[in-house]
C-alpha cells in the first residue's frame, strides 16, 4: 500500500509516535510526542530509505505488535462442540485483554437458553450474546475499554448470561446465523448477515419471552463505555418489568397449585380413610362369618353328639317295672323341669348322658343335688345311681360352670 492510498495527507501530514503499551492503558497514559513528516513525491522516492534497513518492521511503525499479526484466533474453525470452543474463545480472550473481562457462558447457545430463561421467574436474567470480528478495526478497542470496563463487567455479571462467539471465519459465521434463524427468526439472522465487517462486534441483548425470544438491542462496536451502559440498564428495566409480571404469574400459579395439591391431598387422604374403613368393615364381616361358620359348625357338633347320646340311652324303665326304678327331675337354669326314670342299677353316666342330650353337656354344667347339696358331676360316673344315693328319687339341679 502506498502512502497516498493509506490516507496520509501530501505534502505534509501530522503523525503522533508514542510510547508502545498494552491495550488496556488509556490515551492519557501514553507518553506522546509530535512531529512533522513531509512528505515527497514519486520523483522524490529515491532519498527516502526503507525503514527496514534501520531495523524497524512495519508492524513497530503502525504501533502494532508483531505479536498481534500472528495472534491464534478466538475460535478454531469448524467448531464441532460449542463447549470446547467457547473455552478457546475464554482462553484466548483472557490472553488477549487480560483477566477482568465478562463471565462467557461455556456450553451451546440452546444450554444458555435455559440457564437464563428456563428457571424461577425470580432467578432469570437477560441473556448478551457478543459476536467478535478480528478483522474489524473496532474490535481492540471495544474489548479492552468496553468489555474489561469494571463498571460493564460487574453490571453484566449480575444481570445477564454472557455467550459469545467468533463471526471471523466463514464457516462459524455461517453456523451462527443458521442458530440465529432457528432461534430469533429470519429478520434478525438477516440483520445480522448485513453487518458490515466495520460495524463489528455486536453485542445481542435477549429477552426471553412465554413464546419466542425478544432480541431488545443489537448494539454495534462504535460505541462508548457510557453509550454502552446506558443500553444495558435500558434493556434492563424492559426486563424488571416484564420479570415482575412473570413472578406474579408465577406466584399465583403456585398458589393455585398449591391449593390443588392440598385439594388432592385431602382427597387422596378421604379415599384412604374411606378405603381403611371399608377394609376394616371387610375385615369384621369376615371375622363374624369365620365365627359364625365356627358357631354352626359347633352347634351342628353338639347337635350330632346329642342325638348320638340320645340314641344311645337305654329305654326308660316302666313304672311297673319289677326292676328298682329311680326317678329324676332335673331343674334347667332356665327354670323348666323334665324327668325320667332310670333303673337304680344304672350308672351315673347313663344320666350325664340324658342331660347332656337335652342341650347341657357337664363338661358345661354341674348337676347339683339338694339334700344334702352337692356337686353330682364329681361323682363316680361309674358308680350307679343307688351307690350314689340318686334313689328312689331325686331332684336335681342344672348349673352352668364358671
Amino acid at each position: 500500500m502506498t502512502l497516498a492510498v493509506s490516507g496520509l495527507t501530501f505534502p505534509c501530514h501530522r503523525l503522533t509516535v508514542g510510547r508502545r503499551s498494552s491495550p488496556v492503558q488509556t490515551r492519557e497514559q501514553s507518553e506522546e510526542q509530535c512531529t512533522d513528516v513531509h512528505m515527497v513525491s514519486d520523483s522524490d522516492g529515491d532519498d527516502f530509505e526503507d525503514a527496514t534497513e534501520f531495523g524497524v518492521d512495519d508492524g513497530e511503525m503502525f504501533g502494532v505488535a508483531s505479536s498481534a499479526l500472528r495472534k491464534s484466533p478466538m475460535m478454531p474453525e469448524n467448531a464441532e462442540n460449542e463447549g470446547d470452543a467457547l473455552l478457546q474463545f475464554t482462553a484466548e480472550f483472557s490472553s488477549r485483554y487480560g483477566d477482568c473481562h465478562p463471565v462467557y457462558f461455556i456450553g451451546s447457545l440452546e444450554a444458555a437458553f435455559q440457564e437464563a430463561f428456563y428457571g424461577k421467574a425470580r432467578d432469570r436474567k437477560l441473556l448478551a450474546i457478543y459476536l467478535h470480528h478480528d478483522e474489524s478495526v473496532l474490535t481492540n478497542v471495544f474489548c479492552s475499554q468496553m468489555l474489561c470496563a469494571e463498571s460493564v463487567v460487574s453490571y453484566l455479571s449480575q444481570n445477564f448470561i454472557t455467550w459469545a462467539w467468533d463471526m471471523t471465519k466463514e464457516a462459524n459465521r455461517a453456523r451462527f446465523l443458521t442458530m440465529c434463524t432457528r432461534h430469533f427468526g429470519s429478520v434478525v439472522a438477516q440483520t445480522i448477515r448485513t453487518q458490515k465487517t466495520d460495524q463489528f462486534p455486536l453485542f445481542l441483548i435477549i429477552m426471553g419471552k412465554r413464546s419466542s425470544n425478544e432480541v431488545l438491542n443489537v448494539i454495534q462496536g462504535n460505541t462508548t463505555v457510557d453509550e454502552l451502559m446506558m443500553r444495558l440498564m435500558a434493556a434492563m428495566e424492559i426486563f424488571s418489568a416484564q420479570q415482575q409480571e412473570d413472578i406474579k404469574d408465577e406466584d399465583e400459579r403456585e398458589a393455585r397449585e398449591n391449593v390443588k395439591r392440598e385439594q388432592d391431598e385431602a382427597y387422596r387422604i378421604s379415599l384412604e380413610a374411606d378405603r381403611a374403613k371399608r377394609e376394616a368393615q371387610e375385615r369384621e364381616m369376615a371375622e363374624q362369618f369365620r365365627l359364625e361358620q365356627i358357631r354352626k359348625e359347633q352347634e351342628e357338633e353338639r347337635e350330632a353328639i346329642r342325638l348320638s347320646l340320645e340314641q344311645s340311652l337305654p329305654p326308660e324303665p316302666k313304672e311297673e317295672s319289677t326292676e328298682s326304678v329311680s326317678k329324676l327331675r332335673i331343674r334347667t337354669p332356665s327354670g323348666e323341669f323334665f324327668e325320667r326314670r332310670f333303673l337304680a342299677s344304672s350308672k351315673l353316666q347313663v344320666v350325664f348322658d340324658f342331660v347332656a342330650s337335652k342341650g347341657y353337656p357337664w363338661e358345661e354344667y354341674k348337676l347339683l343335688g339338694t339334700f344334702p347339696r352337692r356337686d353330682v358331676t364329681q361323682l363316680d360316673p361309674n358308680k350307679s345311681l343307688l351307690e350314689v344315693k340318686l334313689y328312689p328319687q331325686e331332684t336335681l339341679f342344672l348349673e352352668a360352670k364358671e
